[in-house]
C-alpha cells in the first residue's frame, strides 16, 4: 500500500514522497522510501538505492528516520524536529521546525541547521513559543535518543 508523505515547511516549498506502508499499529505508522536520487545529511552521502524507514505517531514533536545505504548498511538515525503530527489511513505530514538530530552509525551527534532556525526566528517565522517547543524536544530526543532508537529498532525487527 502507499502512503503520502506531506513534510510542510515554513520558509520553503512542501515536499511531497509516496511511500511503501512497511507497518501500521494504531498510534503508530512506519513508511519505507528507497531514495531514487543522491542524498546527504550532515557529512554521510546517501546514494541511488538508500533505503529510509521513517516512524510517525500523531502528536509527536519529531519523526525519526532509520537511513540505511544501498547494501543496507545503517548510515544512522535523523530526527526532525516538528509539529502538527498527523497520521491519516492514506497519508502522514507535519511542519517541519528546522532543527534535526542526527546520530551517524557509531552513535556520534549532530544537531542540524540551528542557522536555519536561528534565522527563521530572526525573521519572525517561528516565534516565541515554537523556539521553547523545539528546545524542549530537543532536550528529550537528546536525553531519550537510545531508548526511543531502540523501540524503532525493536518495531522494525531488526538489531541496532
Amino acid at each position: 500500500m502507499k502512503i503520502l508523505e506531506i513534510k510542510r515547511h515554513l520558509n520553503k516549498p512542501d515536499e511531497s514522497y509516496l511511500c511503501d506502508l512497511f507497518k501500521r499499529d494504531s498510534d503508530y505508522l512506519v513508511l519505507k522510501y528507497v531514495s531514487e536520487q543522491p542524498g546527504r545529511v550532515a557529512s554521510v552521502t546517501f546514494e541511488v538505492g538508500s533505503t529510509t524507514y521513517a516512524y510517525y505517531r500523531a502528536g509527536d514533536g519529531y519523526v525519526l528516520w532509520r537511513m540505511l545505504g544501498p547494501a543496507h548498511d545503517l548510515r544512522g538515525y535523523l530526527f526532525h524536529i516538528c509539529r502538527d503530527q498527523v497520521v491519516g489511513e492514506d497519508r502522514v505530514e507535519y511542519l517541519d521546525l528546522l532543527l534535526d538530530i542526527w546520530i551517524d552509525a557509531d552513535g556520534r551527534l549532530s544537531i542540524l541547521d540551528r542557522d536555519e532556525m536561528e534565522e527563521c526566528a530572526t525573521k519572525g517565522v517561528l516565534n516565541e513559543q515554537d523556539l521553547v517547543w523545539i528546545a524542549r524536544q530537543e532536550q528529550e530526543i537528546i536525553k531519550n535518543r537510545t531508548q526511543i532508537i531502540s523501540d524503532f529498532v525493536s518495531i522494525l525487527g531488526v538489531s541496532v
